[in-house]
């Protein structure tokens, strides 16, 4: 079986679930409300800014082929090798200040903290950690993926109708670009995953479809989910 293909595949169809949706079609043609929008934004803050211990995870489990863009990616998220000097939480944290959500960046936070611990302590619905480790790489690079694709839009929609400044949008514009790069280094971590730990390309394929249930990305971004989802027995 094709798995890099069928990956591929799979990411594209959620994508297009989350562009075709009408809550991302509101949010980029402007007839979203104000609360939709800061609900959008809290809910990406929420997603992404506790990205960097995920990538760590990953960093234990990584394949030796894997290490590299791994270790690079983790540096990137933590500000050590990115050119904005910045760490992606705290360009999150810039987008959320300038949108006016400062009074709910602790609550946010929080929230970020709890989602991450429901994740440790949660039954799991795998056996091991060879398969949670395909289950987390194969989420994190799926959003890699559709950030290389949509990111851009996100942030000039942003501006347009949420009046949201260049700086304020680093962490998408950043992403539309970056991402590009790390999608395709994480499609290839796939892979040499599955091939590491001797996975039969149908069992690895069904894992990544399990996590990626319908609707994913607009489950995360535009739903109340937290991390984790189809990583845990709880999760829905």
């Amino acid at each position: 079986m094709p798995f890099r293909s069928d990956v591929e595949g799979l990411f594209a169809r959620r994508v297009a679930e989350l562009t075709e949706s009408s809550d991302f079609v509101a949010l980029e043609s402007g007839s979203a409300t104000r609360v939709d929008y800061d609900r959008f934004i809290e809910n990406v803050f929420r997603c992404h800014t506790k990205s960097p211990h995920f990538l760590a995870f990953l960093f234990t489990l990584a394949p030796p082929e894997a290490v590299p863009s791994i270790t690079h990616n983790l540096l990137e998220e933590m500000g050590i090798e990115e050119e904005t000097g910045e760490s992606h939480p705290s360009l999150l944290r810039q987008l959320a200040v300038e949108a006016g959500l400062s009074d709910r960046l602790p609550a946010l936070e929080t929230r970020a903290q709890d989602d991450l611990r429901q994740v440790i302590v949660d039954p799991l619905l795998y056996g091991t950690l060879r398969e949670l480790g395909l289950a987390v790489l194969c989420e994190v690079v799926s959003f890699e993926y559709m950030l290389s694709r949509v990111a851009s839009r996100i942030a000039r929609a942003l501006e347009k109708h949420r009046g949201l400044s260049p700086k304020a949008l680093t962490w998408f514009t950043h992403h539309s670009e970056v991402d590009i790069r790390h999608a395709e280094q994480g499609i290839d971590n796939l892979e040499a995953y599955v091939r590491y730990y001797d996975f039969a390309a149908e069992d690895a394929l069904t894992i990544c479809e399990m996590t990626l249930r319908e609707h994913v990305f607009g489950r995360r971004y535009f739903g109340e989910l937290g991390l984790g989802l189809g990583l845990t027995a709880g999760a829905s």
